[in-house]
């Protein structure tokens, strides 16, 4: 997934990346509500609905996506208020752009398109934050939930509480990385994305993902190392 072995990093504690997916998946899934996915339609038919102007069609693929845009604006700027803003605004491009939109079951892809350039956009014109590096993640509030879940796995309470310590180190290490790099790791890892469809919200070359990929490991390997 990272190319050949002979370009590789050291290899990250990939159960610190874990952990943060885990936490990061089921805020998705809490904002998103139940597994992220309709029960009634397919994202596609919602895409096409919105389309031809049906607006609650498009409030649906806003009740599916506002948690994964949400999510990505605050890993990418580190701020929720400014999070919160990227939100309104992407789904507000997205409304007026969606009829140019001509693959409906890339619906996702595009709309993390539209986030990620808004980040930049806002990172350009925006200080570094300097308060939020540990600002919760949405859905965090809801902690008791996969509290109940894991501990059905077997799982003790030390344990949650070490997985949510780690998860709060990962937060802080990928928000200390460069924009650059952070955007490979939070699409890659957080948004479960293929290296070939970073290349494509990003506008580079997969040569180019790859490159920044495994220098944002590398650099989360050495601050991780410092802190666990």
């Amino acid at each position: 997934m990272f190319g050949s072995a002979s370009c590789e990093p050291p290899i990250l504690p990939l159960s610190c990346l874990r952990t943060i997916l885990w936490a990061q998946n089921f805020a998705v899934t809490e904002r998103q509500g139940g597994n992220g996915l309709s029960e009634r339609k397919p994202v596609r038919e919602w895409v096409l609905a919105a389309q031809k102007g049906d607006q609650k069609a498009f409030e649906e693929l806003f009740r599916l996506f506002q948690g994964t845009v949400y999510n990505t604006a605050l890993q990418l700027l580190g701020n929720p208020e400014d999070a919160e803003d990227v939100t309104q605004d992407a789904f507000l491009r997205a409304w007026e752009q969606l009829p140019k939109l001509t693959a409906p079951e890339a619906f996702r892809n595009w709309l993390l398109t539209i986030t990620v350039n808004l980040c930049r956009s806002h990172f350009r014109k925006a200080s570094p934050p300097t308060e939020s590096l540990d600002a919760p993640l949405e859905g965090d509030d809801a902690e008791e939930e996969p509290t109940r879940e894991i501990a059905d796995e077997g799982v003790d309470a030390e344990t949650i509480v070490l997985q949510r310590e780690t998860a709060r180190l990962v937060r802080r290490a990928v928000a200390e990385l460069p924009l650059a790099f952070r955007e490979v790791i939070v699409l890659h890892y957080f948004e479960g994305l293929e290296l070939a469809d970073i290349a494509k919200i990003l506008r580079v070359p997969i040569g180019t993902v790859k490159s920044r990929l495994a220098r944002a490991r590398e650099q989360l390997r050495r601050k991780l190392e410092r802190w666990l």
